[in-house]
């Protein structure tokens, strides 16, 4: 079966993290959040996955052609940006099945897809579209559905007085390859133009109402609370580290001194040091190759790769992007790539 993986977006919103490497390529609790999304597409029968991509396709390529994934993929490139419709669109030579997954490259979610797909079968729709109920639809696509699952209206990001439901486009689709001849070969929106159109012209529309843990990786308040919620277990996902004690996943090759002190949860990565009198926790994710060094203090934080941490820093409630250094404090902040941070 094929999925196609919309990862060409620029990321803005996750600046500065973003400003070189592409969002779906950043880490997850120290795993490519591109390959976490694999794996889930892989383990519900996928086989082939086309990439959809134009913000620097070639790192993708690079990434996945690394190693053994279990799955074929393919690469669509978008010269010119052309919304999700004309993305979509885009990939239909490189399709293989009849039925496909369709996925937004930032959406995180251990949704069942198997389960999905019998659902789409069952309701013998031309396109399913997962719903996810939330408290403030104003910040997505609103879409209502009648006592049967099929869809009525779209409107997107109405005010939260005015939405006429609270089930929002969970970013996670199943097409009929039918669904295709709507498209026009040309840039446009599949949730502005395409679903709107398909509903004019009385297409099946199916809205596969489920309850799983759902979010998307758009800011960094978002992309902060995703690890927490993997560190306090309300999202269970493969970790690279071990779980040596109760909170507490630790790397290979960590050189942790005797009165470092781990206040869990924490995930630590590979080849991290911690110094003397050094508190890492509650609450933080260290990348591979991190070095904290004595008395430091670090919580309710994700440090990406070969970050340091000087001698008494504080780091608290941020995001540190590969090889940043910190002398001094940083406090709900965010730290680019290999930037420096000074302010004793």
């Amino acid at each position: 079966m094929d999925a196609i993986l919309l990862v060409g977006g620029f990321g803005t919103r996750l600046h500065p993290l973003t400003k070189t490497l592409p969002k779906p390529l950043i880490p997850l609790a120290n795993i490519p959040f591109v390959e976490r999304t694999v794996h889930w597409l892989r383990d519900a029968g996928v086989d082939h996955i086309i990439l959809s991509l134009h913000y620097n396709p070639d790192q993708f390529i690079s990434h996945l052609n690394r190693r053994d994934h279990g799955v074929t993929f393919s690469f669509a490139r978008e010269e010119t940006p052309l919304g999700t419709g004309g993305a979509i669109k885009n990939c239909e030579p490189l399709l293989r099945s009849d039925c496909c997954f369709i996925c937004n490259g930032d959406i995180f979610t251990d949704m069942d897809l198997e389960q999905m797909l019998a659902a789409h079968q069952a309701a013998q729709a031309t396109i399913s579209i997962a719903l996810k109920e939330v408290d403030d639809p104003s910040r997505y696509g609103v879409i209502e559905t009648d006592a049967h699952h099929r869809v009525l209206s779209f409107t997107e990001k109405p005010p939260r007085a005015l939405a006429r439901s609270r089930d929002i486009n969970a970013g996670v689709y199943l097409f009929e390859r039918e669904a295709f001849r709507f498209f026009p070969d040309s840039a446009c929106s599949v949730e502005r133009d395409i679903f709107p159109a398909m509903l004019e012209h009385d297409v099946h529309l199916h809205g596969y109402q489920a309850w799983p843990y759902w979010t998307d990786l758009g800011t960094p308040r978002d992309y902060l609370q995703a690890h927490l919620d993997i560190l306090e277990r309300k999202v269970v996902v493969p970790l690279s580290a071990k779980e040596v004690t109760p909170g507490c996943w630790q790397g290979a090759q960590l050189a942790l001194a005797e009165s470092a002190l781990l206040r869990p949860p924490v995930i630590l990565g590979d080849g991290v040091t911690i110094g003397a009198g050094a508190v890492i926790g509650p609450a933080v994710v260290l990348g591979d190759g991190v070095t904290v060094e004595a008395d430091a203090r670090v919580e309710r934080s994700v440090l990406w790769d070969d970050v340091t941490i000087h001698r008494g820093s504080v780091v608290r409630g941020s995001i540190l992007g590969r090889a940043a250094a910190v002398a001094g404090e940083v406090i709900e902040d965010i730290c680019e790539d290999y930037a420096v941070r000074t302010n004793r």
